[in-house]
């Protein structure tokens, strides 16, 4: 888990709509986000930069984005999943 002293500055946000990378690598991964979720209490999460093979070519940063929407829930928020070409409406 990397854990940086400026996400302390995080905890004070509280955005309606969260897209958090989940993806690890030179991202957050799944355990970050679930932090960060928790500590900004978003109405909607959206996950990204995760299972992406066409833009990391070295490992497609894996993460169970069903696990992380499971998780969210949950801590009582909505998680979106999209998919290449989906749209949504906030």
């Amino acid at each position: 888990m990397l854990v940086f002293d400026a996400w302390d500055g995080l905890k004070n946000l509280q955005p309606d709509v969260l897209m958090v990378p989940i993806g690890g690598g030179m991202t957050m991964d799944i355990a970050d986000a679930l932090m960060i979720v928790e500590w900004m209490s978003p109405k909607m999460v959206i996950p990204c930069h995760y299972n992406c093979d066409f833009l990391f070519k070295k490992n497609g940063l894996p993460a169970d984005s069903a696990m992380f929407k499971r998780e969210v829930e949950k801590m009582g928020f909505l998680c979106t999943i999209m998919h290449y070409g989906d749209e949504i409406e906030v």
